[in-house]
């Protein structure tokens, strides 16, 4: 394959393959021609062998390089079509891993801080297996597979999940299983992705010294990309901020993640990632804000595909993603929920939508509301802030009642129209 690639390069450089061979077959025809003629003007048999000879020797040439071009035409068409595909597999493979990422982030929009953390966990695991060294194609697949590592979460009851009290054994027993749950959610895809993204979820609670979970695996046991994770996962949840505590410094985290060398984490992973927060500065966790009005605007689009196909972790992943890029949750109402059930209405009354999809759609928006309303909680905003929420949950409300009510009367009509039929 490489000799293939590397022939069909030569041939699609300009002046080089394809024109040196149309060149041969144009001075091979000159050649053919000249003998053809040969053969008619000889003065003599001998000159007339000769020139047969040439002819044959020029026919045979002819048609050597007519395929020589063919083989090149052929060699440059399969390495377009074997790029085309790579790049193919590729992107579906995004793709897939992007619609597990989706639920991963509605989990974690409901369960910590709106999605936020798995992006830092992508982006810290990704810069951590550079900066071991590992290989490119690994890092690439990182940055799309860290991200996942919690998706079994959406196997917890919200009960246990959304608990603001501290845990029973039970209830905390339960909640490690979402290790398992995630590996088996993920595993045996066709996707190398979402492959590395099962052994993540399984390994990435496992600690250096065997007292982790779900296996008790210990050391060089336990797969690297769990151990890459589990630093970037504890970092980040030591300098996020939790409805029982405020964050702690980076300083703070860093001296905390040290007293666990060689206990929680792998030694030399861990003085790894603690020379990549020195060199990346005093906060690695920031990152370049997109423009608000882009975000608010592919928000809404997100928010509205969502709503017509009533899915409800697609309209969470969409808000928590708006969140994540810089949206306040306050400004989520006025620039994403109320517009995106405004543009429905008007889906509604074209005909292009039915009343059960709307009705659906209004309360998949309830549900997101409520969720931002326990983030805003969780946050301590306001009370400004969770005044707007009330008042936009208390509108959506009013339609939800509205769409049930104009359904039962539908149905009431129906109803006395077939009892007229029938009489």
């Amino acid at each position: 394959m490489r000799k293939l690639t590397a022939d069909t390069s030569r041939a699609s450089e300009p002046g080089e393959g394809a024109g040196r061979a149309w060149r041969w077959v144009f001075g091979a025809a000159v050649v053919l021609a000249a003998a053809a003629v040969g053969v008619v003007l000889a003065p003599g048999p001998a000159m007339t062998g000769v020139c047969v000879l040439v002819l044959a020797l020029a026919a045979g040439a002819v048609g050597w390089l007519a395929g020589e071009r063919h083989r090149e035409v052929l060699q440059r068409e399969i390495g377009d079509r074997s790029s085309e595909l790579r790049r193919a597999l590729t992107e579906l493979e995004i793709a897939q891993a992007e619609t597990v990422r989706r639920l991963s982030m509605a989990v974690e929009f409901r369960d910590e801080d709106t999605g936020a953390h798995i992006e830092r966990i992508g982006r810290f695991s990704t810069l951590l297996a550079e900066q071991i060294g590992m290989e490119e194609e690994v890092c690439a697949r990182m940055v799309h597979a860290a991200p996942l590592h919690d998706v079994g979460k959406v196997a917890i009851p919200d009960a246990i999940l959304l608990k603001p009290g501290k845990l029973t054994v039970q209830e905390r027993a339960i909640v490690q299983t979402h290790a398992e749950e995630g590996h088996r959610l993920l595993k045996g895809s066709s996707s190398a992705i979402l492959n590395l993204a099962a052994t993540i979820a399984l390994s990435h609670h496992e600690k250096w010294d065997g007292s982790g979970y779900p296996r008790g695996v210990a050391g060089e046991a336990i797969p690297i990309e769990g151990r890459i994770v589990a630093l970037a996962d504890v970092f980040d949840a030591l300098t996020s901020d939790r409805v029982y505590r405020r964050a702690f410094a980076v300083g703070e985290a860093v001296e905390m993640m040290r007293a666990e060398r060689g206990k929680h984490f792998d030694p030399v992973l861990l003085d790894a990632f603690l020379e990549l927060l020195g060199s990346s500065g005093p906060d690695a966790r920031e990152q370049v804000r997109a423009d608000p009005i882009a975000v608010a605007d592919s928000a809404l689009e997100t928010f509205v595909t969502a709503l017509q196909r009533s899915d409800a972790e697609m309209a969470e992943g969409a808000v928590a993603q708006a969140i994540e890029d810089g949206i306040a949750a306050v400004e989520l109402p006025g620039e994403v929920i109320e517009p995106a059930l405004r543009r429905l209405a008007e889906l509604r009354e074209r005909g292009e939508i039915d009343a059960e999809r709307e009705r659906a759609a209004i309360g998949i928006a309830r549900r997101v509301l409520a969720t931002v309303r326990r983030y805003i909680l969780g946050q301590e905003e306001e009370p400004q802030a969770l005044a707007r929420i009330d008042e936009s949950i208390e509108t959506v409300e009013g339609l939800l009642e509205r769409a049930e009510s104009s359904a039962e009367d539908r149905a009431r009509g129906r109803e006395r129209a077939g009892a007229h039929a029938v009489s």
